[in-house]
């Protein structure tokens, strides 16, 4: 099958200017994102990111799309060598959520701001990823979504400390919301 590659270089192009979108926006926050900030961040002419991106609020939607595919798929990995190395869920989201909130608090924290400035829009972005991975260890729907929920609410607190989260504490943390799924 022949290969596009005005497809290709489109998609590479889209690729470049969210992880230049989400740069702005971890180092300046989402009042710094403009069309002309992503396309210096880039390396790319402004007209490139418009065409893409017409409105901010495009742009913001589609880092925060980028940022949650990222994250299923970290989350999944990591689940799944969990599976073949018989670690329990507990290890897994305390691998993870230890990870979010000490060396990659900045980026988590930026799409934080993300998702609250396109609520304040009128926009939401689904978040569904999570959720099943909680239920593929036996949580029902709405125990899998509280879990998340406490998860996502205990890592704004901890990125947001004053000192750094140590693991014993995110681990304490983890088993007291997971209790009893393996």
């Amino acid at each position: 099958m022949a290969t596009d590659g005005r497809r290709q270089r489109g998609d590479a192009s889209r690729r470049a200017l969210l992880a230049a979108a989400s740069q702005v926006i971890v180092a300046d926050g989402v009042d710094a994102l403009t069309h002309r900030a992503v396309a210096e961040g880039a390396g790319v002419p402004l007209a490139r990111v418009s065409y893409h991106y017409p409105k901010i609020d495009d742009l913001l939607f589609a880092a925060a799309t980028d940022y949650l595919d990222r994250f299923d798929d970290r989350l999944r990995d990591l689940v799944e060598a969990a599976r073949v190395g018989r670690r329990s869920i507990v290890d897994v989201c305390t691998d993870f959520l230890l990870e979010l909130v000490t060396v990659r608090s900045a980026e988590f924290l930026g799409m934080v701001e993300v998702r609250l400035a396109l609520h304040r829009r009128g926009r939401t972005v689904d978040e569904l990823g999570a959720v099943g991975i909680i239920r593929s260890f036996g949580a029902d729907q709405r125990r899998a979504q509280s879990i998340v929920a406490a998860m996502f609410g205990y890592a704004v607190l901890a990125a947001t400390a004053p000192e750094p989260a140590t693991r014993s504490q995110v681990r304490t943390y983890v088993r007291s919301i997971l209790g009893g799924l393996t």
